[in-house]
């Protein structure tokens, strides 16, 4: 079976803060800062062990290099579920 992408309301929430922030200043950053971390995101289909264990178990962490960025997300056999998508300057 295939997985899927799903995002928590939470972490909807925060890509949308976060897009609407950068755009303030920088409408087209926000729209490559946005698309890289969905473009990450639906690389987890592929490869869902790319993030490290995370602080509550079966949550992991991705890492985000080029932006200031990790996707906190959960495996379920269904779907990469999306549970937040936080600043480092948060953690």
């Amino acid at each position: 079976m295939q997985r899927s992408v799903k995002y928590s309301s939470h972490a909807r929430t925060q890509l949308l803060e976060i897009h609407t922030r950068i755009t303030r200043d920088n409408p087209e950053a926000a729209v490559r800062v946005a698309k890289l971390v969905t473009d990450s995101v639906d690389g987890l289909l592929d490869f869902p062990m790319l993030g490290k264990a995370w602080l509550k178990v079966g949550t992991r962490k991705l890492v985000i290099s080029k932006y200031p960025y990790s996707i906190i997300y959960k495996l379920t056999p269904e779907a990469v579920l999306v549970l937040a998508i936080d600043h480092h300057s948060l953690r």
